[in-house]
């Protein structure tokens, strides 16, 4: 059986699998069900898991297996809390919750304006926790994520060695947005690695669900696409077509950025993603 190809993530040293599991649909399953899910994710070889503070019950979830299987893969969270004290006290909740001594990568979660990063590189900021963290090797690295405003991405890396950044890739914001063409070239600059979001954008393209996935493997700067998966179904359908990692025609891609365009302009206005 094939295996699920690897990309480097920056300069971490770490090599992922071009398909990571996001965490944020845990929320929604029963403990058993998520456990397996995880523990199956796993055992096909996908090695990036990434959850959040702020995502319920999902980190706690994910812990469940953690005690067996936390040397198998390279965990991140992330918080959206902005103060070094804020960030200090989630670091310790989700190190409890995850049931594991140590986390990959922490994330300064959803940075939308320049004055949010301001706050989190100030003195008593959050970046400063990480970096307390950091130095007890607790945390290994920093990253960023961001949903609305590429160039503030951008200016981030810029003006802060940030290891990872996190932003939507999929091909709904592609459609609408410079994601790709801006957090790419200013992660470059910084070695950083590119992990890539809203692959499938809340399920609004379900419908091209392979091409969408197909659409994110294919862009030469991202990392890993980061996916939801809500049953072994779909983990299992993912993790085909990641063993394929297939990138798309210009002729599918161009058909399929422009299903994501009209998806879009109908359905703008049931999801937060077009805050600007």
């Amino acid at each position: 059986m094939n295996g699920i190809p690897k990309r480097k993530l920056g300069k971490t040293g770490f090599e992922a699998t071009v398909l990571g599991l996001g965490g944020v649909t845990y929320n929604l399953l029963p403990d058993a069900e998520a456990a397996a899910l995880v523990s199956r994710a796993i055992d096909l070889g996908i090695n990036y898991i990434d959850t959040a503070h702020s995502y319920k019950e999902s980190e706690r979830k994910i812990g469940q297996v953690m005690p067996e299987r936390r040397a198998e893969i390279f965990l991140a969270t992330k918080s959206t809390n902005r103060t070094r004290a804020g960030m200090a006290a989630e670091i310790e909740e989700s190190l409890r919750r995850l049931r594991t001594d140590r986390l990959d990568s922490v994330q300064i979660h959803m940075l939308e304006t320049e004055g949010e990063l301001a706050a989190v590189m100030a003195p008593d900021g959050a970046l400063r926790a990480i970096e307390d963290f950091r130095k007890t090797g607790t945390v290994r690295f920093v990253g960023v994520t961001g949903h609305h405003d590429p160039k503030v991405l951008a200016k981030a890396l810029d003006e802060y060695p940030f290891d990872t950044v996190l932003c939507p890739m999929g091909a709904v914001h592609a459609a609408v947005r410079p994601f790709y063409e801006t957090v790419a070239t200013a992660a470059a600059r910084r070695g950083a690695g590119v992990l890539g979001m809203k692959v499938m954008a809340y399920a609004f393209l379900a419908p091209h669900a392979e091409a969408a996935l197909r659409y994110v493997l294919g862009l030469p700067a991202v990392t890993s696409a980061v996916v939801g998966m809500d049953n072994l179904t779909q983990l299992e359908a993912n993790v085909a077509i990641a063993r394929q990692c297939a990138p798309l025609s210009e002729a599918a891609q161009a058909e399929l950025l422009a299903a994501a365009k009209d998806i879009y302009e109908r359905r703008r206005s049931d999801a937060w993603f077009v805050k600007m």
